[in-house]
């Protein structure tokens, strides 16, 4: 599996650079620093639909292709790792034959191939669906990395202090200005969902007056149709009032995350009694801070990022 998908997919960043392609191609716009500026969330949004449809396309690819290459690249040479691949193998070789002397008609063939492919198919398509998992969660940082590049934003990736801690996603303008000026440094991790795994980021130490960011492309049905309940109040208070990490969601989730917390100081407004995980004040605190802690991808490029980069001269 891993051979055939390394065939078809090649790295993760190799295919947001084929996504990049694929945007360039199917709408006509050069994707240069004054066209992405112009809609960030935009220009993101669709890089990750036409990475997902080449990935569709070459993953329907590599389930027709696994056993072919099995048969004729391991079967018979290399198996003894894989005993129950190459039975299955012979299973269909031996319907191949039977049908060659004409033992089997087209019922028989049908029924019996069936037989033999049904639980491999069922394994290969499992594996790849996991793998899908894996590779979307690298997705939205090689496409903020190449959105980055184009820009001119200077930045390091998967970078570790020397005296230890978390590798974070990623620091601007680098590393090192940590030590210099740390309120002047901006370290963004990236998750593409959410869930209970924002405990993940969120709880990544790196130095309290780091400026801290949790992007997620969550919050839109854009990776799953479930996501749109990725989000709660208490769960947007957790990070962004409790961890002190500003929140990067596309422009519409921002508007519904805000929406979100104001029907809930309405309805603790109406029911004082209510019991609720938020308080009332706390509700009210969530909302002043929406604004600030809640913000899109343009405001992430086009202020946030563009803020320190003014305070480093770049």
């Amino acid at each position: 599996m891993k051979k055939v998908r390394d065939n078809y997919l090649g790295a993760t960043r190799e295919m947001a650079d084929a996504a990049f392609k694929k945007y360039e191609k199917d709408s006509g716009i050069k994707l240069t620093k004054e066209n992405i500026l112009k809609d960030v969330d935009g220009t993101l949004k669709n890089l990750l639909k036409a990475e997902t449809s080449i990935y569709n396309e070459r993953s329907s690819k590599i389930i027709a292709e696994v056993i072919p290459y099995y048969y004729k690249n391991i079967y018979g040479k290399s198996d003894k790792n894989y005993p129950e691949t190459s039975n299955y193998i012979r299973k269909m070789l031996e319907i191949y034959k039977k049908c060659s002397l004409k033992t089997y008609d087209e019922n028989d063939f049908i029924r019996e191939i069936f037989k033999v492919t049904s639980p491999v198919v069922d394994y290969i398509s499992f594996s790849q669906k996991q793998s899908a998992k894996t590779r979307v969660g690298d997705s939205l940082q090689n496409h903020l990395e190449k959105i980055f590049e184009v820009c001119g934003i200077p930045y390091e990736t998967q970078k570790q202090k020397n005296t230890g801690g978390t590798v974070m996603d990623f620091i601007i303008p680098e590393l090192a200005a940590i030590e210099n000026a740390p309120d002047q440094v901006i370290n963004i991790e990236c998750q593409t969902t959410l869930k209970d795994r924002f405990r993940l980021t969120t709880g990544k130490s790196t130095r309290d007056n780091v400026k801290r960011y949790l992007a997620t492309t969550t919050g839109c049905g854009l990776i799953t149709d479930r996501d749109v309940n990725d989000f709660s109040v208490d769960k947007v208070k957790e990070i962004i009032i409790d961890n002190n990490v500003t929140l990067v969601v596309f422009k519409d989730v921002k508007r519904a995350i805000k929406g979100m917390v104001e029907k809930h100081k309405d309805i603790l407004e109406k029911t004082p009694d209510k019991n609720s995980i938020i308080s009332l004040s706390d509700t009210k605190k969530l909302l002043k801070m929406c604004d600030n802690k809640i913000i899109s991808f343009e405001e992430l490029i086009k202020r946030d990022i563009q803020s320190v980069l003014v305070y480093w001269g770049k």
